[in-house]
C-alpha cells in the first residue's frame, strides 16, 4: 500500500509535494490546519488568560471581521491579476513570520488585539494565493485520492504534535499559567519560519488563464455566479455554516478546557487519536469513495460529525476524556467528506477563484461581526447553548443544502 502512496506523490507537480510537507510541519508543531477543527486552538484560551472578558472575545473577533472585509476585495481582486501567485504567497506569508513571536511576547489582551490585527491582514493577503496553490497541485482526476494521501501523511506529523505541545504547556505551568502558552508560541514561530524557507526554495509558480469579469470592481466580482446554479447554492451555504462556525469557534477552547475541565495532556490525546484516524482511515477512504461514489460516504460522514457534535455538550465535565472520543469522530468524519472536500475544489472555476474568494470573504466578514458576539452573549447566557444550536444547524440547515448540492451538480 505505502509503495502506492509513494508512487502516486512521485508523479504528481512538486506543489503538491510542497504543500504536504508544509502541513506535515503545521501540524508537528501543535497547529491545526482547517481541515481539522476538533482540536482546540490555543489562541483563544491564551486570550482568556490574559484577561479578555467572553464579551470581550467576541468582540475581539467581531474586529478582526470588520479588518478582513477591508482586505477582502483587494486581495481577491489583486489575486486574479498577479503574474505570479507563488511570489504573492510567500511574500504575505513571509509578512506573516513575526505573528507567533509577538503573540509570545504580548502582555495584555489589548496588545494581542493589535498583535492580532498585523495578523489578520496578513492571512487575508495569503489566503487566496494559498487556495490557488494548493487546488491546482491535484488534477480533478487525483483529487480525491491526492487527498486522501495528503490527509494521511500529514497526520503522521501530527500524532506527536499535539502531546509535544501538552509536554511544553505543562512544563512551563499549564493551561491556567498565561506565561506557558509564550513558550508554545515560541516553537510554533520557529517551525513557521522553517515553513517559510521550505515554500520560498522550493515552490513551482502557477499558470492559469484569468477571467476578465468585466470593466469595474464589482461586476468583475459579481460576474462568478453567471450562469452557475451550483456556485450560488454552494455560495449560499458556505456563508451560512461560516456564520455558525464564527459564532462557535472563538470558544471551542475555553470551552473544553474551562467547561468541561480538560488537561493539557487530554487535548494532546484529543489531537492524536485524531490524527492516528487519519493515518489509518484516509487512504482506504479513498478507495471506498471510488467504489460507492462521493455522496453516500459524504451523507453518512454527515450524520457522524452530527453524533461528535453532541458528545461535545453532552460530555459531563466529570469525564472530560469523553471528548476523546469527539475528537476521534470528527477526524472519522472528515475522512468520509473527501468527496465533499473533492466537490468544493471543483465547483469554482480556477479562473475566478480569487474574486470568488474576495467576495466570499467580504460577505463572511460582514457576518463576522456579527457573529463572534452573538456568540459571546449566548456563552454569557449558558455556554452549553452555543453547542446545542450548533448541533441543530448541522442536522436541519447543512444536512438539506448539502444533499441538493450533491444530487444535482456532483458527479
Amino acid at each position: 500500500m505505502f509503495d502506492d502512496v509513494f508512487a502516486f506523490v512521485k508523479k504528481q507537480k512538486k506543489n503538491f509535494k510542497m504543500i504536504i510537507v508544509r502541513d506535515f510541519l503545521i501540524l508537528a508543531s501543535g497547529r491545526r490546519t482547517q481541515l481539522r477543527v476538533q482540536v482546540v486552538g490555543y489562541e483563544s484560551i491564551f486570550l482568556k488568560r490574559l484577561g479578555a472578558s467572553s464579551i470581550e472575545i467576541g468582540l475581539i473577533n467581531s474586529v478582526m471581521s470588520l479588518v478582513s472585509i477591508l482586505f477582502s476585495v483587494p486581495s481577491g481582486w489583486l489575486t486574479d491579476r498577479v503574474k505570479n501567485i507563488k511570489k504573492m504567497y510567500v511574500l504575505s506569508s513571509g509578512l506573516g513570520i513575526i505573528n507567533y513571536l509577538a503573540m509570545a511576547l504580548t502582555s495584555s489582551w489589548p496588545i494581542y488585539t493589535v498583535v492580532n490585527f498585523w495578523r489578520t491582514i496578513t492571512d487575508r493577503l495569503n489566503m487566496p494565493a494559498k487556495t490557488i496553490l494548493d487546488i491546482d497541485s491535484l488534477s480533478n482526476i487525483d483529487r480525491v485520492r491526492g487527498l486522501s494521501v495528503h490527509r494521511t501523511i500529514t497526520a503522521v506529523g501530527g500524532i506527536g504534535g499535539p502531546i509535544f505541545a501538552a509536554y511544553i504547556l505543562t512544563s512551563f505551568g499549564g493551561l491556567n499559567n498565561v506565561d506557558s502558552f509564550r513558550y508554545l508560541f515560541l516553537f510554533q514561530f520557529v517551525i513557521n519560519a522553517v515553513i517559510f524557507l521550505v515554500m520560498w526554495r522550493k515552490l513551482d509558480d502557477v499558470l492559469f488563464d484569468r477571467d476578465d469579469g468585466g470593466t469595474g470592481v464589482l461586476k468583475s466580482f459579481f460576474s462568478i455566479f453567471q450562469g452557475s446554479s451550483a456556485l450560488k447554492l454552494f455560495f449560499v451555504k458556505d456563508v451560512i455554516q461560516s456564520f455558525f462556525g464564527l459564532m462557535v469557534r472563538p470558544f471551542l477552547g475555553i470551552y473544553q478546557v474551562d467547561v468541561k475541565l480538560v488537561t493539557a495532556f487530554i487535548i494532546g490525546y484529543m489531537g492524536a487519536g485524531e490524527m492516528l484516524v487519519d493515518v489509518f482511515l484516509s487512504l482506504p477512504m479513498g478507495g471506498v469513495i471510488s467504489r460507492f461514489g462521493r455522496r453516500k460516504i459524504a451523507y453518512i460522514g454527515h450524520l457522524i460529525g452530527l453524533v461528535a457534535r453532541c458528545i461535545l455538550f453532552l460530555t459531563p465535565s466529570s469525564h472530560p476524556e469523553f471528548l476523546i472520543l469527539y475528537s476521534i469522530l470528527g477526524s472519522v468524519e472528515g475522512c468520509m467528506y473527501l468527496g465533499w472536500d473533492a466537490f468544493t475544489h471543483e465547483v469554482v472555476p480556477q479562473a475566478v477563484r480569487g474574486k470568488y474568494l474576495g467576495m466570499r470573504a467580504v460577505i463572511v466578514g460582514i457576518i463576522g461581526v456579527i457573529a463572534p458576539l452573538l456568540g459571546g452573549i449566548i456563552w454569557s447566557i449558558n455556554p452549553n447553548y452555543l453547542w446545542w444550536i450548533n448541533a441543530i444547524q448541522w442536522a436541519l440547515v447543512a444536512f438539506p443544502l448539502m444533499v441538493v448540492l450533491m444530487e444535482k451538480y456532483s458527479s
